[in-house]
């Protein structure tokens, strides 16, 4: 496996690349041995469909960008006259939650009266960071009509608009200002000035006795992880930069690929199956390299992630970081959608042809010829209502868009899926994550803390239970009597657990009665919250927890593996399942298409569930160009890449080759699941290893 730098591809595109290959080239030779040759004619008779449709499940912003790009598909074919017949895509959007809740985990809560200018978070996705692997996220905000402005200069900018979101506090008399709790030690700044104003490596006293090293401790947690994935980041780009491509790079890394990041800290040197790139001429190396002893690890997580962040693929954590370095060294802009991210699943809601329908929650996909998938639903008048009617509904093809949590909650049974789909189905990881967001009276942390107030966003970093609290930045021009929400705990894996233990779990509970029920989630909060802003010269600990307190005016908590409409949060992979078990995710069952997030190797970003749709549908068309040569034109349409299009364009990742392979793959694997005749299975098995031998030399 080698790289290529000079094809614009990010180094994880070009990982994720290899791995669809390599799954596709092990369930071939899987196939080879399997049947002896003998005709007759397959019992199925392939259908010659002119109108193709298709079932989505879920109407997430997978779900709602499908039905997208189908009504594209259905223009281009008509104004470009490409079929003598009309080639016509029908679809219907089915939707366990109901319409408050379009978009999934693109979940904005709005708080209630008294009302506010900007009284919302966002419960799911947030921030959106502008970079080349966004870029067709950010091409879908501009064809759906979603300027990028700023409330300054345009303060009456509205609903949709793509306003600045800061990763750290924006203002420029107060860049520092940001509040620091760990230890129960309270400072403010940055890591680096809260060092340089304490003259002490150690200024939370976490190394008390010397269990991390002082060599270490000179520098801050994020550089110390930095420069301890530096060598194989820089044997990445050296394998790019070679001609030909090298692959050592490549495969240093995949002899850690079985690696958590915990296991690599601890072990790197040590471990004699690689060992780190030489060093250059002249180049010193400030940081000492892995392996770190236990207490350094958790020093450096609990400053760079959450409580047992570290216990994701190693490969992970490397390629994510080339992700944003690869292309440019400059910063990156975030953004954020004014009125919370759930603006785009409404504005997509409005723009898609056919509605979703709302309270179908599906209960089983079934298989049940070429081209022939049968779904069944039950049917409310609203989510928590126990009287359900069921409903069946037949679709050409199912394009599946809900967390894999929630697709395992269907029988599956009789829907084709190979074994390797299942076994990723139920295994691959998911991150937990929670938020608790409080609604104040008045915007305390932008005008109260004298001269620590925290006036343009960014974010408040601790160890209490709280973790991190994110200075939302659509509000931060409001007026001071206003009153503002505050995204006072943001928190994933362990810590999120703990914290949705507090959150109400029964169902049918007004909003009154749930703030009831949290009533040690709302005290926890106050105190944490008075806690990690302490120390300035306003007030103390207690005056400020009192006078939070009277400020408070309600509260909003959310556990996203206590949804039973997501069963998680985000995909969270762990050792060797991207190489081994993600593969088989991404290959059309047939007609059964897995898409969303976790369908791609951009795990918990907008981006990735947008791109895994393009490829799903593309791939599926694949399987079925032999029954419906129309879908040529269609599939030329989708993989055809154009500037500013978010429609079209296969990922990065995958090309047409692969997509062809897949196609092919899914083809036989459907023939095999409806009993064809051996003699039909060798022949399509021989037409599937030279299309697919044809693949592989072209990849």
């Amino acid at each position: 496996m080698s790289l290529d730098r000079t094809a614009e591809l990010s180094i994880r595109d070009q990982w994720a690349q290899q791995h669809a290959t390599q799954a596709v080239k092990i369930e071939l030779k899987g196939f080879e041995s399997h049947f002896p040759l003998q005709p007759p004619k397959f019992k199925y008779p392939p259908p010659k469909l002119i109108t193709i449709n298709i079932g989505i499940v879920g109407a997430g912003v997978a779900g709602l960008f499908a039905a997208k790009v189908l009504d594209y598909l259905n223009y281009q074919l008509f104004i470009k006259a490409l079929l003598p017949n009309m080639l016509y895509f029908k679809y219907q959007i089915l939707e366990a939650a109901g319409q408050e809740r379009v978009g999934g985990r693109l979940f904005t809560y709005e708080f209630g009266e008294p009302e506010g200018p900007h009284d919302y978070y966002d419960v799911g996705a947030m921030r959106f960071p502008k970079n080349p692997v966004m870029t067709r996220t950010f091409d879908l905000f501009s064809k759906l009509g979603m300027e990028t402005t700023d409330l300054v200069t345009n303060p009456g900018a509205p609903l949709g608009s793509i306003i600045p979101y800061y990763m750290k506090n924006g203002d420029i008399s107060s860049s520092t200002i940001e509040p620091w709790c760990y230890n129960n030690i309270n400072r403010w700044g940055t890591y680096a000035t809260i060092e340089a104003a304490t003259n002490d490596s150690d200024p939370f006293k976490i190394s008390m006795g010397g269990v991390v090293p002082r060599e270490i401790l000179r520098h801050s947690p994020g550089k110390v992880m930095n420069a301890a994935i530096e060598p194989f980041r820089k044997a990445l780009r050296k394998d790019a930069e070679e001609t030909p491509h090298g692959n050592r790079g490549w495969k240093l890394l995949m002899e850690y690929d079985t690696y958590s990041t915990r296991q690599f800290l601890g072990r790197y040197v040590s471990d004699s199956r690689a060992t780190p790139p030489p060093l250059e001429e002249g180049e010193v190396n400030e940081i000492p390299p892995p392996p770190y002893n236990y207490e350094t690890i958790q020093w450096m997580e609990t400053f760079n992630g959450g409580t047992d962040w570290y216990d994701q693929a190693h490969s992970e954590t490397v390629l994510e970081s080339m992700d944003f370095e690869f292309w440019d060294n400059k910063d990156t802009d975030w953004h954020c959608i004014l009125g919370g991210a759930q603006q785009l699943a409404k504005i997509l809601e409005r723009k898609i042809l056919s509605k979703p329908k709302y309270n179908h929650r599906v209960t089983s996909i079934a298989a049940t010829g070429p081209m022939n998938v049968g779904i069944t639903a039950l049917v409310s008048n609203h989510p928590n209502d126990n009287n359900t009617t069921t409903k069946s509904f037949n679709f050409n093809a199912v394009l599946n868009t809900t967390t894999l949590g929630c697709l395992r909650h269907m029988d599956l049974t009789r829907a084709g899926l190979p074994y390797p789909t299942t076994l990723a189905l139920r295994s691959l990881g998911y991150g937990p994550s929670a938020k608790v967001a409080i609604k104040f009276s008045h915007a305390w942390w932008i005008h109260d803390l004298g001269s620590y107030n925290i006036r343009m966003g960014g974010l408040g970093h601790s160890d209490l239970n709280l973790r991190t609290c994110v200075y939302p930045s659509y509000n931060i021009y409001d007026p001071s009597t206003s009153s503002a929400v505050l995204l006072c705990s943001y928190t994933w894996q362990q810590d999120a657990q703990r914290i949705g233990s507090l959150t109400s779990s029964s169902p049918n509970i007004t909003h009154a009665q749930k703030v009831d029920d949290e009533a040690a989630l709302k005290t926890l909060m106050l105190r944490d919250l008075a806690r990690l802003h302490s120390g300035n010269d306003a007030m103390s600990e207690d005056a400020l927890f009192d006078r939070i307190s009277s400020l408070y005016v309600d509260h909003h908590a959310y556990d996203w593996s206590a949804d039973p409409h997501t069963a998680g949060a985000f995909a969270f992979f762990r050792p060797q399942q991207f190489t081994h078990l993600w593969n088989h995710l991404i290959r059309p069952a047939g007609d059964v298409i897995i898409a969303g997030e976790a369908a791609s190797p951009h795990h918990a970003w907008v981006v990735g569930a947008l791109e895994s749709v393009v490829h799903g549908l593309h791939a599926w068309m694949e399987v079925n160009v032999r029954e419906v040569p129309e879908l040529r034109a269609a599939a030329e349409i989708l993989a055809t890449e154009e500037a500013g299009n978010p429609y079209v364009g296969l990922p990065p990742y995958m090309t047409k080759r692969i997509d062809e392979w897949q196609g092919l793959l899914g083809y036989f694997g459907r023939a095999r699941y409806l009993s064809a005749t051996e003699a039909e299975l060798t022949e399509m098995l021989e037409e599937l290893r030279v299309r697919g031998e044809a693949a592989a030399a072209a990849v």
